[in-house]
């Protein structure tokens, strides 16, 4: 009986309940569904899918036939292809398949979504036959992921189709970029969102009346694309919403040097460049358009020659909120003034100032909305936060402080973060500040605040003989912390000690959770879980994340079990190492 159970296996029906009376009654549930709803199953299915899916149900024996939703992927269709069949065999099988849907299907329903993944199958026209089928069936998204030799042509039936309000054109990867020979017809009247991805582009007269031929067009995203003897990327429209330039090329930058936006409708730009040595230059317009509607802006590799044009770039923006800057350079600035009412999220991150290794720059925020403020940077610059009344999340990441820095510039610098970050509710800090940190919270003169308003800590520590007092200092100025977080990064060796257990408020009323991570079972990480154990009153949760090459779990484990509780509810949790972090990347 089991063997026959195994060569005939049976699949059992679902039951359906009636919601009046309670009558239930033998059926397919998903069968039952609405049609549109069916569809919209099988819209997350490849075509391949839904045509197997034929097989399973006598309701879904034609559903493939009038699906408006077609997926086809020539590496997903057949398991192992290359054992069986060459390259060219597995071409032509792709192309029989789907020819056999197109032209089995009913030629009246509409299309609301072409994905094509395929080989290159233009020499003989296969592609150009399959577009002008999708485009009499008045195709609304399509999606084109092509590897071909050849340059593709968006064909003219293409080019006119009235319904095509989405189109996404993948053509190679970062080695290569398919050719895409532009139309010269105008037409996309209906287009919203174009997505041009490994594409490369030759005419730029041509770009330019691409674009200018989208009336509607709100969604500009180009990815990894090669511009051909472009000097400037000129791209200027009336409709345009969404900008995204994403190029992350392993090799010096090829052909485009700079970048000139003309869009007043704009309300998200998005230009992050190559990994070339030089930057790629933003260059202002000609004109005195600003960006009236500008919401999000986020720069990447961005040189900035005129600095004035940054400052106008913000002034004219009187609705950005959130702002990026990613490995940007300002070559002729000593001071970076970032003054504006509507901003609520700011990101810096290596900002570079002309070549300036010292640290001598000046960093200006005045934001009286900022939410978020995050800074990575190489030195510690001078900053000045000027009523920063709103910020409830600061991170603030230092890779080096600087030895040609005296030790009391450094706590006057770290002085004047910490006073402009008193009332976060939220603070990251990496381990690069806490040696002269500890320094001027023990001195008093430099910082005497307080964190009245802090909830959440996360720390990244190198252990070392002031790190932990540190910590306890820290406690002691965050009367109000619920949640404290430390990644224990490498290690220094120093003599062990013992904390004191004197009464700190958060611990007493506060502190319910926390979480160490990278844990080595070290004495003096232990002597800082018996110290949390022993004076966190209402602490509910304490989750170690062991750091991978950690063997005596067990004997660590033992030793902290026994380690005296305030809290009666507090649970211990010992979780498993978390693959290798960047403390930086987390936190973004």
């Amino acid at each position: 009986m089991e063997n026959a159970l195994r060569r005939n296996p049976k699949i059992p029906k679902f039951v359906v309940c009636s919601d009046i009376g309670g009558d239930c009654q033998g059926g397919d549930r998903l069968s039952n569904l609405p049609e549109p709803i069916i569809h919209h199953i099988f819209s997350f299915l490849e075509t391949i899918d839904v045509v197997r899916a034929s097989a399973v149900s006598r309701r879904w024996r034609y559903f493939w036939l009038s699906i408006p939703y077609l997926n086809f992927n020539i590496h997903n269709i057949w398991s192992n292809p290359l054992e069986r069949w060459s390259l060219e065999k597995i071409n032509e099988k792709f192309k029989d398949f789907v020819n056999w849907v197109l032209l089995s299907q009913n030629g009246s329903i509409n299309i609301q979504r072409f994905l094509l993944s395929c080989f290159n199958c233009v020499d003989d026209y296969t592609l150009y036959r399959w577009l002008n089928a999708v485009a009499q069936r008045n195709v609304q998204v399509l999606d084109l992921d092509i590897i071909s030799e050849e340059p593709i042509k968006l064909p003219r039936c293409l080019v006119t189709c009235e319904s095509l309000m989405s189109l996404k054109l993948d053509f190679g990867n970062r080695e290569h970029q398919g050719v895409l020979n532009l139309p010269t017809c105008a037409g996309f009247n209906q287009l919203k969102s174009l997505d041009l991805q490994h594409v490369e582009v030759l005419d730029y007269n041509l770009f330019r009346k691409f674009l200018s031929s989208c009336p509607l067009l709100e969604n500009l995203y180009m990815k990894e694309c090669f511009f051909r003897d472009f000097k400037i990327l000129d791209i200027s429209t009336t409709s345009l919403k969404y900008l995204t330039i994403d190029e992350f090329l392993l090799s010096e930058p090829k052909g485009l040097r700079s970048c000139e936006v003309i869009c007043e409708s704009l309300e998200a730009l998005k230009l992050h460049f190559g990994w070339g040595i030089d930057k790629y230059v933003l260059k202002p317009p000609p004109t005195s358009v600003g960006f009236s509607r500008l919401k999000s802006l986020d720069l990447k590799h961005v040189e900035f020659l005129d600095h004035s044009f940054f400052l106008k770039l913000i002034s004219s923006s009187p609705f950005l909120e959130n702002l990026i800057m990613d490995s940007c350079r300002f070559p002729d600035l000593r001071i970076l003034d970032i003054s504006s009412a509507s901003l609520k999220s700011l990101t810096l991150d290596r900002i570079e100032f002309g070549g300036d290794e010292l640290g001598s720059y000046k960093l200006k925020i005045a934001c009286p909305n900022l939410v978020s403020f995050k800074i990575f940077a190489l030195l510690l610059p001078d900053f000045n936060l000027e009523g920063l009344n709103s910020l409830q999340n600061a991170f603030v990441f230092l890779e080096t402080i600087g030895e040609h820095m005296e030790d009391i510039e450094i706590c006057h610098r770290l002085s004047k973060i910490l006073n402009g970050l008193c009332g976060v509710e939220v603070l990251k800090l990496s381990c690069t500040l806490y040696e002269i940190l500890n320094a001027s919270l023990e001195e008093g003169s430099y910082f005497s605040a307080s964190f009245n308003n802090l909830k959440s800590l996360i720390l990244c520590v190198t252990m070392a003989e002031w790190t932990v007092p540190l910590i306890i200092r820290l406690l002691n100025r965050s009367p109000n912390l619920e949640a404290l977080t430390i990644y224990f990064d490498a290690d220094e060796y120093f003599d062990e000690w013992k904390i004191s257990n004197k009464a700190i408020l958060c611990l007493t009323c506060h502190l319910k959770t926390v979480d160490l991570v990278e844990f080595k079972g070290h004495e003096y990480e232990l002597e800082l879980v018996r110290f949390l154990l022993k004076n966190g009153h209402v602490l509910q949760k304490l989750r170690i994340s062991w750091l991978e090459d950690v063997y005596n779990r067990r004997e660590i484990i033992s030793r902290i079990m026994k380690f005296p509780r305030s809290s009666s509810s507090v649970i211990l949790k010992f979780l498993q190492p978390k693959s290798s972090f960047d403390f930086c990347e987390i936190l973004r």
